[in-house]
């Protein structure tokens, strides 16, 4: 008998409803490239996945770096209330198409805030999403 595969979540699939949430909840862009684009606005990065250990499920968990932009400023508050606000689209669950399930969405900070050569504000947010794509049968 031929062992059948069990498909994975798409990285594609899994930040277009990432894209979706932030956009929604901030009513501001959120783009994979960043270039020419006047701020505020959000980016997002994957910057990774990995297989995650359980007894019962077979999961992965993504790593998703959102950046916000803020125009240029003297002090960073503009960029503060920017954080807040993909924060709080993101308490929001991400949406996942059938037959996967989201298991965690998790926050991990803010991984830095500078001031980018065009004199713009610029944070990095991090968040672990971790997706169920089936369940471990003995």
């Amino acid at each position: 008998m031929k062992a059948v595969r069990m498909r994975r979540l798409s990285p594609v699939t899994l930040m277009a409803a990432v894209r979706a949430v932030v956009e929604a909840g901030t009513g501001k862009a959120c783009v994979s490239d960043p270039d020419g684009r006047d701020a505020p606005f959000f980016g997002m990065e994957l910057v990774g996945s990995a297989p995650k250990k359980s007894k019962s499920m077979r999961l992965d968990e993504f790593t998703v770096y959102i950046h916000a932009f803020a125009p240029p400023s003297p002090s960073q508050a503009g960029l503060l209330d920017l954080v807040q606000e993909v924060e709080e689209a993101l308490e929001a669950t991400v949406e996942l198409p059938a037959p996967f399930a989201l298991v965690g969405q998790d926050e991990d900070g803010i991984i830095q805030i500078k001031r980018d050569e065009s004199g713009e504000w610029h944070a990095v947010i991090a968040y672990r999403i971790t997706v169920s794509y089936g369940l471990i049968v003995k």
